[in-house]
């Protein structure tokens, strides 16, 4: 379906795919890492988006199959939820936040399939399931919803998101920026070569080579703030975004290590994350990874850790679905001699 063609109930036929919201909106400084449209109201409640993933892109194309990446999908919503937040809810730009919990199901693979002549897009429809307000600018929220791809729901989201009071917020990161004594490097280990983690580019390898523990994995995390995508702009601690991608290559290399996947070219199906701490640069960071039993056939399940002081700082499990046989034939294409 072309972008002419495609429909979606209104509200949200009113949403457009001709521009992107303004870069503040979703939490981003460049232009091009900006993945929302447009955004609606249908009351107080319940709003649409829309989002669009660019087929060229330094990390989210960085892929092997003829899939999109479902993290790309998941970033997209991400930003659509500070949009929502910021252009219909009343939440302030710049005030401070926190992603306390960010979950995801992919309901329909071949949504994701590139037909390799458009860009993957979509409506994001959100739900502020709960809402307490404590102070001002003190508020705990939850938002639920689905993505909507050529008619088809293909994922479904919730998240718990909570904004401080900046005087709050800056109290907070000065007692836990106290805790790293002196900076360090962000990272000292090595990256695994880049086809381990089901990538083609080195520059978006985000762990080294692991060390057994028991029947665990544990993994270095490489905070290179150079990187375009995963650093947009600059933080006071290592973002979501980053741990995020740093447990789905975890999740991928011990698939594979413990003979779960045949291959790291795989699909993630599921995500789940809960943040209880912010994870600090200048202190080394390792994610413990925990092979699981899957829940549905075809597929790895893997539960990880973001470990740092000897303290579990955040919490995720992701299942996987190998895409053996779904490899881009436009990565080793070969050119007719005449």
């Amino acid at each position: 379906m072309t972008e002419t063609e495609t429909r979606f109930p209104a509200p949200s036929s009113a949403l457009t795919f001709d521009r992107t919201v303004a870069r503040s909106h979703a939490h981003r400084r460049a232009l091009g890492e900006v993945f929302v449209a447009d955004s609606v109201a249908d009351g107080d409640s319940t709003f649409y988006t829309s989002v669009q993933i660019p087929r060229a892109h330094s990390l989210w194309y960085d892929r092997t199959t003829v899939y999109h990446d479902s993290f790309a999908m998941a970033e997209a919503a991400r930003q659509g939820s500070f949009v929502i937040l910021h252009q219909h809810v009343g939440v302030p730009v710049g005030l401070p936040f926190s992603m306390q919990r960010y979950e995801f199901d992919v309901t329909d693979r071949e949504a994701f399939r590139d037909d390799e002549k458009n860009p993957l897009q979509g409506v994001l429809r959100y739900e502020i399931v709960s809402r307490v307000d404590r102070s001002a600018d003190f508020s705990d929220l939850t938002l639920a919803g689905d993505l909507t791809v050529d008619g088809r729901v293909a994922m479904e989201l919730s998240a718990d998101v909570v904004f401080l009071a900046r005087a709050d917020y800056e109290a907070l990161r000065a007692y836990q920026l106290g805790r790293v004594a002196a900076s360090g490097p962000d990272y000292t280990a090595a990256p695994l070569p880049a086809a381990a983690v089901g990538r083609r580019d080195s520059r978006n390898v985000v762990i080294g080579a692991p060390v057994a523990v028991g029947s665990d994995w544990d993994y270095p995390l490489l905070p290179d703030r150079r990187h375009p995508a995963l650093f947009d702009h600059d933080y006071d601690h290592v973002p979501g975004p980053f741990i995020i991608e740093a447990f789905r290559q975890a999740a991928l290399d011990t698939a594979v290590r413990e003979g779960m996947l045949g291959t790291p070219n795989a699909m993630v199906m599921s995500c789940s994350s809960h943040f209880s701490q912010f994870a600090e640069f200048g202190a080394p960071l390792e994610c413990r990874s925990t092979p699981l039993d899957p829940t549905r056939p075809g597929t790895a399940r893997v539960e990880l850790e973001l470990r740092q002081f000897d303290k579990v700082l955040t919490v995720g499990a992701l299942e996987l679905a190998e895409l053996t046989g779904h490899e881009d034939p436009f990565l080793n294409r070969t050119e007719a001699r005449r």
